[in-house]
């Protein structure tokens, strides 16, 4: 008969392994006895097998083992086979020296006893750090602790800085670095990625030069400084020797002979400090939002002409401006800043306004709107060949939608339709698919949504444009994380960026720029 969790007194059954524990270290009643080198464990045979797969499968047949009730292990550790055996007995872990974790865990694997590893697996994770985290990395790998190894992914893409200092860096295999460059959660300057991959493909040049393009491919290189640009241009062979980034960054750098080559110091470079920037009406200013530290920081003032004015605009490589202007709306102009000149594109094969505007993947999405009537379209335009292609209709029509992609998948969210809508759907761009997720916490429109390390904030709008909602897809749910008390936000007027790390000297130069 299966007895429940409930059916078990749980002080008894803690009383119990804990008498069993002492019969162990008295060696009374033990039938069995671990030898690892000259030293013995005692230990009962129906503990063990109770506790580790590996010694369930030696006891359960004849075997010398289960005939001498002795077990002679090899390349492992006393200690480490010692703490495993005490782990059965009493559930607990007393170690926290990394090496011994490298050791326990190899041992703990071994006996397979999942709860141990599980354990090892939470302690080497609490104590990643930029110096662990390649021999944790590598434990993960080796022991297939997928766990883990999720846990190390997360960790470099969030502090892919400061472990690309790490010597250790240099011996990653391509497909790791092109994980790290390649993924949209990665918490760096491009400068700094580009820095790390000249560093990483300089240590085995030969084989790894012709690597170089494909992996530069990954980073905006239009986001360096010029001086790292000009830099990049005039005395890094990996650049100047590869005709095609050479002209790429050419058409970049516009400050001519003024800028003065620099190279950057990887290990001091300025990290990035992940905000929300809105247009504060009230002080004329643009100021910047730290989600994780919650804390304000003005940034530049608001040229008095350039207040009230609307636009809607995509960036993709160029920026895609679209007529938002009424009903008849399908007009489409691409802005080429290394030209500096506007041309006309395809126009919207459905007119409208009031859409929401959004690149994912390569591609530029405009999605519902208002024409005479609530819209649900969804559209592609393919800026390699100046073609639009529509997919399937958004699940509800509205206008004034916000709409942000994060991992692959475009978030609409809030709008208008006979009433403020609190109503969040997502469209998957492989699988051409829409699923609605959680609502809002407050109905709105006319606002913008932004992704900032992994998580979506929805900022302002007409309805409720008193506070910053969070997004956060690990938990999918919604929850207040600011208020606006004191400003006077510009509908629309929000965007996420990436700033150098903040100081009193890096705020004064941006109060200092022409307004």
């Amino acid at each position: 008969m299966n007895l429940s969790l409930d059916a078990y007194d749980l002080k008894h059954c803690g009383k119990m392994m804990m008498a069993l524990n002492e019969q162990r270290e008295s060696k009374e009643h033990s039938d069995f006895a671990i030898m690892v080198g000259d030293k013995e464990i005692p230990a009962h045979r129906n503990v063990l097998s109770a506790g580790s797969d590996y010694f369930r499968a030696m006891l359960s047949h004849e075997n010398v083992e289960s005939r001498t009730g002795i077990v002679t292990m090899q390349q492992v550790q006393y200690s480490s086979v010692k703490t495993c055996i005490d782990y059965i007995y009493t559930g607990n872990i007393l170690t926290h020296d990394e090496e011994d974790c490298e050791q326990l865990m190899h041992t703990a694997s071994m006996m397979q006893i999942k709860g141990l590893c599980d354990k090892i697996a939470i302690l080497l994770e609490e104590e990643l750090s930029p110096e662990s985290f390649y021999s944790t990395k590598m434990i993960a790998n080796t022991l297939n602790c997928t766990g883990l190894v999720e846990s190390c992914n997360k960790y470099a893409l969030k502090n892919f800085q400061s472990i690309a200092t790490e010597d250790e860096f240099k011996h990653l295999n391509e497909d790791y670095v092109s994980f790290l460059l390649g993924s949209k959660l990665i918490n760096a300057t491009e400068a700094v990625k580009c820095k790390a991959l000249i560093i990483w493909t300089n240590f085995d040049l030969e084989t790894r030069a012709s690597m170089f393009g494909k992996l530069l491919e990954y980073l905006d290189l239009s986001k360096i400084s010029e001086k790292y640009q000009k830099f990049l241009v005039e005395k890094e062979p990996l650049v100047f020797d590869s005709a095609r980034h050479h002209a790429i960054l050419m058409n970049t750098l516009t400050g001519g002979p003024r800028i003065v080559a620099e190279d950057i110091d990887i290990k001091n470079a300025p990290k990035p400090i992940n905000a929300i920037a809105v247009f504060n009406m009230k002080s004329r200013s643009i100021q910047a939002f730290h989600p994780k530290m919650k804390t304000w920081t003005k940034l530049q003032n608001i040229r008095v002409d350039f207040m009230g004015k609307r636009f809607t605009a995509v960036v993709l490589g160029s920026i895609y401006a679209f007529d938002d202007s009424g009903n008849n709306s399908k007009a489409v102009e691409k802005f080429d800043p290394s030209g500096g000149t506007w041309s006309p594109v395809t126009d919207r094969p459905v007119k409208g306004f009031y859409s929401s505007i959004v690149a994912a993947g390569g591609f530029i999405y405009c999605i519902g709107g208002l024409n005479d009537g609530y819209l649900s379209n969804t559209m592609k335009f393919n800026s390699s060949d100046s073609t639009w292609a529509k997919l399937p209709s958004m699940p509800t029509a509205r206008n004034g939608a916000a709409a942000v992609e994060l991992i692959g998948k475009i978030y609409v969210v809030g709008g208008y339709n006979s009433g403020y809508l609190d109503i969040v759907e997502c469209f998957d761009t492989d699988a051409e698919t829409w699923t609605t997720v959680p609502r809002l916490g407050n109905p709105r429109r006319f606002f913008k949504v932004c992704v900032v390390e992994g998580k979506i904030f929805a900022v302002v709008g007409n309805n409720y444009n008193h506070a910053i909602e969070e997004y956060d897809p690990a938990v999918n749910s919604w929850k207040v994380v600011e208020t606006m008390d004191g400003k006077e936000i510009e509908d629309f007027a929000s965007i996420a960026l990436n700033v150098p790390y903040i100081n009193s000297e890096w705020v004064s130069q941006m109060q200092m720029l022409p307004v």
